[in-house]
């Protein structure tokens, strides 16, 4: 079990539907927490998390405390968070679902482009038929009546 929990933590980011950002922590200190888990300290965690919210474009809001965000932000840090790990794999369960369809469009396209820039395979679960025609293979689990 030991090793399964090591390639969980090292090698899958993970987006959910709802952030599950901690709102006692600023953005910043959010995206550092995977880093810090896995051991990384000080300057290099913060150089990750610093490059991570860059990349999906909300460096700006680095020292703002979570409850300040609107959906679509707090969406972008879920997945600076997720990227900041370096890991290989990106789940992402509903990550446009709550979101209203000009910033689920925003949204979508930054997690496409974060997975392409940096080289991470992405499996992403929707309802969503705009996010599925983005993706380059899709499986369809619906259920049919027959």
């Amino acid at each position: 079990e030991g090793e399964r929990a090591r390639v969980r933590r090292e090698m899958i980011g993970n987006v959910f539907q709802d952030p599950q950002l901690l709102e006692e922590l600023t953005v910043r200190e959010n995206v550092e927490l995977p880093s810090r888990f896995r051991g990384v300290r000080g300057d290099e965690a913060r150089r990750r998390a610093e490059r991570a919210l860059a990349g999906v474009g909300v460096l700006q809001l680095a020292d703002r405390w979570i409850p300040e965000l609107s959906g679509g932000e707090a969406q972008r840090v879920a997945l600076a968070r997720a990227l900041s790990t370096g890991g290989r794999l990106l789940l992402a369960d509903e990550p446009t679902a709550s979101l209203d369809r000009v910033m689920a469009s925003q949204v979508a396209d930054v997690l496409m482009e974060a997975a392409s820039r940096e080289n991470v395979a992405l499996m992403i679960a929707t309802h969503d038929p705009a996010v599925a025609e983005r993706c380059g293979h899709v499986v369809d689990l619906a259920m049919r009546a027959g």
